[in-house]
């Protein structure tokens, strides 16, 4: 066998399918503040703490537009990319976070609903200094128009759906207004809550859509539901987001898949991975923080259920394995919705 072709050979035998696969982690922020909610800030000091581990352990921060097209046209991402994303657009962004990330020269998103913007309050960005940090290179978009709960409290009739497709009408047309026509179509859902008929909505309208269940993207990936992996409050610490940072997506079958919204208390869930193949038989699994057994139905299939009833509200179950082939983990999340009757 020529040598070329042995090397071709052995490198594929190596990788795997499932190494070959481009992928990228992204991670969500809300503030950058000491004086604001612990559970969805971070200080000054540790975002600096978070750029830093960015840039000098293996993590290079490129541009979201970057990283959708590169996965979805099979192009190639820098090793270990990483995506940084704001939900809210609070002023603390401006203040505190954008001086850094310049400092870093790290790209970046903001998701902005925009009626608290178009009424001046005191704690959101104005668009003048969206403009800014825009004209510097970040993106600016959709987080629908006031930032409601759009799935809990809802009927989820056609007038439901007309009303959701407005207030993301609404908000991308101001958007657009005072920003220009290179605002994405991209929509982060508020709260992380999304249901089918939602992703349907954002279909229809051709959109992206970002969640903030944990795990990383891939070409195989939910495009109506991208995970993103939190960064703040009891995730900020470096020693378990570097783990995040270092996963791989689990590779779902996305029709095992299912939706967030449940009216069982006890959800249960049984997912198919197409490619096991580099994944260690071991799976670790959470129910919110508290581990839990996981049960191989066969050599594709597993099947994780809640031990005791959830309270109404967000849940999540995060399931792990080790790869085979590295020190890291492939990484899957499954977001709750456990609606009040």
């Amino acid at each position: 066998m020529p040598v070329r072709l042995l090397c071709l050979v052995l490198l594929a035998l190596c990788a795997g399918p499932a190494l070959a696969q481009q992928h990228f982690n992204i991670l969500v922020y809300h503030h950058v503040a000491e004086d604001t909610p612990a559970s969805t800030s971070v200080s000054p000091a540790t975002f600096r703490q978070h750029l830093t581990y960015l840039r000098d352990n293996g993590h290079p921060v490129i541009a979201l537009k970057t990283a959708l097209d590169a996965v979805r046209n099979d192009e190639a991402l820098p090793d270990g990319a990483v995506v940084i994303t704001f939900d809210d657009a609070f002023k603390n962004i401006y203040t505190n976070a954008f001086p850094l990330l310049q400092e870093f020269n790290a790209p970046f998103t903001i998701f902005a609903a925009t009626d608290p913007i178009d009424q001046g309050f005191n704690d959101m960005l104005s668009w003048d200094q969206l403009r800014e940090m825009q004209a510097w290179g970040a993106t600016v978009a959709n987080h629908s128009r006031d930032h409601g709960y759009l799935v809990r409290h809802s009927p989820r009739d056609n007038a439901w759906r007309e009303q959701m497709a407005a207030s993301i009408r609404h908000a991308q047309q101001r958007l657009e207004t005072e920003l220009g026509d290179e605002v994405p179509r991209w929509f982060a859902y508020p709260y992380g809550e999304y249901s089918e008929g939602l992703k349907s909505i954002l279909q229809n309208e051709n959109y992206i859509g970002f969640a903030q269940h944990s795990g990383g993207v891939y070409r195989g990936s939910d495009f109506y539901a991208l995970p993103r992996f939190a960064a703040a409050g009891v995730y900020s610490r470096l020693e378990t987001l570097g783990t995040k940072l270092d996963s791989h997506p689990m590779p779902v079958n996305l029709a095992s898949v299912p939706d967030m919204p449940t009216t069982d208390v006890q959800p249960s869930m049984t997912i198919r991975v197409d490619d096991t193949s580099d994944m260690s038989r071991l799976l670790n699994c959470f129910v919110d923080s508290a581990w839990q057994d996981a049960r191989w139905i066969d050599d594709h299939q597993f099947q994780l259920s809640a031990p005791e009833p959830l309270s109404p509200g967000r849940h999540r179950f995060n399931c792990t394995a080790q790869a085979r082939s590295g020190n890291f983990f492939y990484w899957y999340s499954q977001p709750w919705l456990v609606l009040a009757d």
